[in-house]
């Protein structure tokens, strides 16, 4: 029996949850298609009622969520080692759940409602993904690379551009009206068909009512009669699981004749023939009709990569990604991946989009931090360039970078004259490095500069094996493809080989959506020995006793203005 959580051996608790994880992903492969699975039932029995499991869970939701401090209806933000492990001691499925708290966050010019829940349901959401998530990773359509761990916006966008490689395409660019919010209860629940007590706990947190704290509503319940709230931790996964089996739809009506690419609700479907994109819309808004799902009519359209249709300009945007083909000459030698030549060019860059959400988001810190001390404004500037560029480097994005220097350097300029009144005391504030480079000298003598756009160099990436599984047993695989795509630990690369992916404390794998943080060793007197070294966030709260409030690591996700994003803390 733990009686301390600083007591907890985490490298046992994790090889305990995954080997239990493997066993679920193993029987439901096996299991696929039949209405009774004994053996996947009775291993995630097994892992919702065992100790580990709920230690984890705790600890993902109290401890691993740095930075997500939103309290339920509960007003419970954050809790210590000692409430960890109470709750822990409570924590089961009791069929019952608690209101959730809705909470508007900013959504371009929209708001978008997210529905926090209490501490201990957000627990028990976890402890429930935990036993489902493998079970379904195992049956999940392959192009279906959102909210999976271990899975990328990257790996879609190679997917897509794979697609139109080999030729134009027409597609159908889709848009799922108010996803989250309009799945069917009834629909989700009979796919589900799982066990008596997590389909009753699952019921109960749909049916939760929901406590607007927002305008002249503040302080009702209303009742939650269809979809999954977002802000939950194991919404993410049901969205997912309402959205799947689109693909093996499509391929028993048209066989090999379309191929779609999803990404969460976000998804489109290629085709070398017109018909055939008109045809998967139709069977897909029949397919999504009983889910309570359809399309947004004016978001939803159909177009060709290299040639307009129906008024439209040609190419795809998706994921902040534009997609084009472009004809050339036969005699240029542009070749495809077979080798022969061919009289088109693909070509994928950053979207005109992405690009405009962008500089709103530089616009915007220019704003806030006016009168704001130069380091403030460096640290908030360089955040977003560097999260942004690591992004779009997946792209032929070189012209786009180099476009960005001039846009921010003349943006910038303009704000220091604004601040100094003089654009003699802005050049000697705020430009006052070599080559007019927006950077200052600190009291210290250290230099500071803004990072260029074109600094980040265009990569690479290697998409995920098809039918690849973080609950298949093969995690330094994962491990490996976690240090590639992250840009501050690639940076340190050798240090994680030399470690072998693994958390220097607890000596268990570092894996996607794993807290990662930099450990700097300390000699007896705790001096720093110059000496770093890779760890869980957890194993740096234990190594520094529980008083570290790091940033964390989100690998592979997009950067600040798209999606949070989330560092390394050194």
């Amino acid at each position: 029996m733990v009686k301390n959580w600083e007591d907890i051996n985490w490298k046992n608790s994790s090889l305990v949850i995954h080997d239990l994880q493997r066993k679920i992903f193993d029987a439901s492969a096996k299991e696929k298609g039949l209405s009774i699975k004994p053996k996947t039932r009775e291993f995630q029995r097994k892992l919702i009622n065992c100790d580990e499991a709920k230690r984890i869970a705790v600890r993902k939701i109290s401890q691993d969520n740095r930075g997500k401090r939103t309290p339920g209806v509960d007003g419970i933000s954050k809790i210590g080692p000692k409430k960890r492990l109470e709750l822990t001691k409570q924590l089961r499925l009791d069929g019952k759940a608690d209101p959730i708290r809705r909470v508007l966050i900013p959504k371009g010019d929209k708001t978008r409602p997210l529905g926090i829940p209490t501490m201990r349901d957000r627990a028990k959401q976890c402890l429930v993904a935990m036993a489902l998530e493998p079970e379904w990773e195992a049956l999940f359509d392959s192009n279906s690379y959102g909210f999976r761990p271990g899975y990328s916006q990257g790996d879609a966008k190679w997917m897509v551009t794979r697609q139109i490689q080999g030729g134009p395409k027409f597609f159908l660019d889709a848009d799922i009206k108010g996803c989250f919010d309009n799945i069917s209860h009834e629909y989700l629940l009979n796919k589900l068909s799982t066990m008596r007590m997590v389909e009753r706990q699952i019921k109960s947190w749909l049916e939760a009512g929901i406590l607007d704290t927002s305008g002249n509503s503040e302080g009702r319940i209303e009742e939650n009669t269809v979809g999954t709230p977002q802000g939950g931790t194991l919404s993410p996964l049901l969205a997912n699981i309402a959205l799947d089996g689109m693909e093996k739809r499509l391929y028993e009506e048209l066989r090999n004749k379309v191929r779609i690419i999803r990404f969460a609700d976000d998804f489109v479907v290629f085709s070398d023939k017109l018909e055939n994109v008109l045809a998967s819309k139709k069977i897909l808004a029949q397919y999504l009709k009983p889910i309570g799902l359809e399309f947004s009519k004016e978001k939803t359209r159909i177009g060709h990569t290299m040639i307009p249709y129906e008024g439209q300009k040609p190419g795809l945007d998706f994921l902040g990604f534009n997609f084009k083909n472009y004809k050339v000459s036969k005699h240029r030698g542009v070749k495809n991946t077979r080798g022969a030549k061919q009289e088109f060019l693909q070509v994928t860059k950053p979207s005109d989009k992405a690009i405009k959400k962008h500089k709103d988001a530089i616009r915007k810190i220019l704003r806030v931090y006016k009168q704001a001390p130069m380091q403030s404004v460096m640290e908030a500037l360089s955040s977003i360039i560097k999260g942004w560029t690591w992004y779009f480097s997946l792209s032929q994005s070189t012209e786009t970078f180099t476009m960005l220097d001039g846009w921010i350097w003349k943006r910038l300029w303009r704000w220091a004259v604004k601040r100094h009144k003089s654009a003699r005391k802005a050049k000697k504030e705020c430009f006052s490095v070599k080559g007019w480079a927006f950077g200052f000298v600190d009291k210290d003598g250290h230099r500071w500069v803004l990072k260029r756009y074109d600094s980040t160099q265009v990569r690479r990436f290697v998409k995920i094996r098809k039918g690849a599984s973080i609950y298949n047993g093969k995690l330094r695989y994962f491990a490996e493809r976690m240090s590639m795509h992250n840009p501050r630990i690639k940076r340190l690369g050798g240090l994680l080989v030399s470690q072998e992916y693994k958390c220097a404390k607890c000596q268990f794998y570092l894996l996607p959506n794993d807290i990662v943080e930099l450990h700097h060793v300390l000699d007896d007197n705790k001096v720093r020995t110059g000496e770093i070294k890779f760890v869980h966030g957890h194993c740096h709260d234990l190594i520094h006793g529980n008083n570290l409030h790091s940033s964390s690591v989100d690998n592979g996700q997009e950067p600040c203005e798209l999606r949070s994003s989330r560092t390394v803390r050194e």
